[in-house]
């Protein structure tokens, strides 16, 4: 063994459903760079999709294989968030929180809590859409939605019909 850590396995695993572009949903289990015990679980996951790399793996949970995914393709990336607070699953920064629905190109619609940590003058929804984040964490029905900015027609804010 020559000790070269560039192909080693991320020890972090997050279980999740990617949703792609043409409708088709994938359900196996992402790899999280292990940079530091000191990050939620969703910083972690936000670091994942929001890094230069084009493609990233997942393994099916059907077939245990290893596919690569096209982020460009990815329309949502859903993770079942623990009920339990204690998990971690957030960081204890301040998260602003706006309820909001947001349009697909294709006419689907996701409803929840977009999250963002943005500083208090960046609090409007516009700051909040316009940050250079390719995705948006949106929170609903139990779990986060990572939704790739570039899938979306439309966001609305939900107090303002």
């Amino acid at each position: 063994m020559t000790g070269n850590t560039a192909f080693a396995v991320p020890k972090d695993r997050q279980g999740v459903t990617v949703r792609l572009g043409n409708g088709t949903a994938i359900e196996g289990v992402i790899f999280l760079e292990a940079v530091s015990d000191f990050l939620s679980s969703h910083q972690k996951v936000t670091m994942f999709l929001e890094n230069d790399n084009t493609f990233f793996p997942i393994k099916l949970d059907t077939t245990g294989k290893t596919e690569f995914i096209n982020k460009k393709n990815v329309w949502i990336v859903e993770v079942g968030i623990p009920e339990d607070p204690e998990t971690g699953y957030f960081s204890q920064l301040p998260m602003h929180i706006i309820s909001v629905t947001a349009h697909f190109c294709d006419g689907t619609a996701v409803s929840g809590e977009l999250m963002a940590e943005v500083p208090q003058e960046k609090t409007r929804l516009s700051d909040c859409l316009n940050i250079s984040n390719k995705f948006l964490s949106v929170k609903t029905d139990g779990k986060m939605c990572y939704i790739n900015k570039d899938a979306l027609r439309t966001v609305v804010h939900a107090d303002m019909g």
